[in-house]
């Protein structure tokens, strides 16, 4: 009854609004499905599933609907009724969703189309299926989650997919797992205060990422190397402009102290802290490069008196989770005799611990 008095309101809310609102179209057919329902429903930011419409199917399994356009992107997904089979899919705005399945394959044998995004939330579905046997291994689930962060999650700039990923749950357990998963939460998290500031589920990512860290550092009984002290860096080694790799123990721990730094150079605000770097004296720096366009990092490299290496997207992951970085700029520093000192979170504190 609950669920029939919920459709009923949102089905007279969306034909209230329908006439000014934007909406979005949802299309398609589910085969061999005469008689059956489809019930259409959206999660709101806590992942929490209501039924927004749904439609009764002909002999030809042909559905349609078209809801108001959400504010900001949300998830959403195609139920069978009686069942616990889903398609998920998330919407931007105005989009033109297509969905083709049949009853008996619902949620493992379907087609979604209409936006890069909804095909690439189709993908992960399946590639998720398909390895779901051998995620019991630790081993394989930790190498699966490496490949679905280069895939999905490292270059997707706070898209609700990354964010559906990260909370993705298997047979009622969270595939992304606290404290394990910590740099992944981290580099999410990072994403979406860079692109999306004021996406409403920003909160919830960064407290989850601070969680993660913290139940990190108490399950190994030691602080994380951002934290640490006294203790040896982690090494790096990179190319620079001219293609020739350099490592940063090449540079550090020779009786100098040496800044690690990670920044993107084409960030507006690089150029700042690069002129107050070329201020420093006695220290040597180590500045390793994560833009979007090598050519771009490679010119403005060659104008800086630096050590300058560049992060591909292969290499990238291994950073965020060796030194466990949630935000760029980021600064580490690594005293005379090689070991890591601190972290600074401003040039006035890379400053005062050079003093």
């Amino acid at each position: 009854m609950r669920i029939s008095i919920v459709l009923a309101t949102a089905i007279l809310a969306a034909s209230l609004t329908s006439c000014s609102d934007p909406s979005f179209t949802v299309e398609g057919s589910v085969a061999d499905a005469d008689g059956r329902t489809v019930i259409l429903e959206k999660a709101d930011h806590a992942g929490q599933w209501m039924a927004i419409d749904s439609a009764s199917l002909n002999a030809k399994g042909n559905f349609s609907f078209s809801p108001v356009a959400p504010a900001a992107p949300e998830i959403y997904r195609l139920r069978m009724a009686g069942t616990e089979s889903y398609i998920y899919f998330p919407v931007d705005s105005t989009e033109n969703i297509t969905i083709e399945t049949s009853a008996p394959r619902f949620a493992t044998d379907f087609s979604v189309a209409g936006s890069d995004q909804a095909t690439a939330m189709a993908r992960f579905e399946k590639e998720l299926l398909k390895s779901a046997p051998s995620l019991s291994d630790p081993d394989s689930a930790r190498n699966f989650k490496r490949r679905i962060f280069t895939a999905y999650l490292q270059d997707a700039k706070g898209s609700v997919l990354s964010y559906y990923i990260l909370t993705k749950t298997l047979d009622g357990q969270p595939l992304f797992k606290v404290p394990d998963d910590a740099p992944y939460f981290a580099a999410v998290a990072t994403a979406f205060r860079e692109y999306r500031p004021d996406d409403p589920r920003l909160p919830l990512l960064t407290s989850t990422a601070t969680s993660a860290r913290r139940e990190g550092n108490a399950a190994a009984g030691r602080k994380k190397i951002i934290e640490a002290s006294e203790i040896s860096y982690i090494d790096v080694n990179l190319p620079a402009a001219d293609g020739k790799e350099r490592r940063l123990s090449d540079i550090a721990g020779k009786g100098q102290p040496t800044l690690l730094v990670f920044s993107d150079l084409s960030d507006p605000g690089t150029p700042a802290l690069n002129a107050e770097l070329r201020k420093l004296q006695g220290v040597r720096i180590y500045n390793v490069g994560f833009d979007d366009d090598q050519l771009a990092w490679r010119n403005a490299a060659a104008n800086l008196p630096w050590t300058c290496v560049f992060a591909s997207d292969s290499d990238t992951p291994a950073l965020i989770s060796s030194y466990q970085l949630a935000s760029l700029p980021a600064i580490f520093l690594i005293d005379a005799s090689g070991n890591l000192n601190a972290r600074c979170n401003s040039m006035a504190e890379v400053r005062r611990n050079l003093r």
